[in-house]
């Protein structure tokens, strides 16, 4: 994929690739244990390091949007009520990433999260 949005860049300067990689971007780990408070339903789920943040909500909220692997990145954007994401994913804007993020594949840089759920 990397050479595919290079190759990109080089014919048509100025075009932006976006990119649905089903991982965090630059294969980095999921990242160290994060509690995540689901505002709506009052859960605090404890997110093991090797688990994303989309898995364990998905047991606790079964309808949780998401779409991953079927070409429609970004559907579980889910509103930050409180803590820091730490953002892995190519999708989201500057604006978006303000108060929103992919539970695919983001974390928390401060260990807690709330989410809008």
């Amino acid at each position: 994929m990397d050479a595919v949005v290079d190759t990109l860049g080089a014919l048509r300067p100025g075009v932006e690739a976006r990119l649905e990689r089903f991982h965090p971007a630059d294969g980095a780990a999921h990242g160290d244990t994060v509690a995540v408070e689901l505002r709506r339903t009052g859960a605090t789920l404890t997110v093991p390091a090797d688990r994303s943040v989309l898995s364990a909500v998905r047991e606790r909220v079964p309808d949780v949007a998401y779409s991953c692997e079927q070409g429609f990145c970004g559907t579980c954007k889910v509103r930050v009520l409180g803590g820091t994401p730490e953002h892995r994913d190519d999708l989201l804007t500057v604006e978006e990433r303000a108060d929103s993020m992919l539970i695919c594949v983001s974390r928390s840089q401060d260990g807690k999260l709330v989410l809008d759920l």
